[in-house]
């Protein structure tokens, strides 16, 4: 079963079943991502007390969201099941920006990766690694 679901979850299979799938399994992988650096920036800095991005520390903390990225490649079928369940939202979301904006598909797809999968992730990391330090009350840039 694994292998069968992993071949069937490259690029081009998910482009076959349509943009707002691609964009879908593109939105729940990225914010998977963000769960995993998030949650791997908490435990480093809580078990340390240190930034990852203090001098020295990339090594220790790559290695703890290594740990994060196996565990989402376990979870792959779950992710690609969830963006499915999702993918008829991202295309009622490009039909809005059409209409919104008086463009077409292509150029609706363009303004949902950028919307959503770039200004959309990046806001949601600064989030998370920004929750990370509080919670763990190591500054971002910094030891305590």
């Amino acid at each position: 079963y694994w292998q069968s679901s992993k071949q069937n979850m490259n690029p081009k299979q998910l482009s076959k079943l349509g943009t707002s799938a691609l964009l879908a399994y593109g939105f729940v992988s990225n914010v998977s991502g963000v769960i995993a650096v998030s949650s791997a920036w908490f435990i480093f800095s809580k078990r340390t007390g240190l930034s990852p991005l203090s001098p020295g520390q990339k090594t220790q903390f790559l290695a703890l969201y290594a740990g994060f990225t196996l565990a989402l490649n376990i979870l792959r079928p779950a992710r690609f099941a969830l963006s499915m369940a999702i993918s008829p939202v991202f295309e009622r979301i490009r039909s809005f920006f059409q209409r919104r904006f008086g463009v077409g598909p292509k150029a609706a797809t363009v303004l949902m990766v950028v919307v959503i999968n770039l200004m959309g992730t990046c806001s949601l990391m600064a989030c998370g690694v920004g929750l990370a330090s509080l919670l763990s009350g190591v500054p971002i840039f910094g030891a305590r």
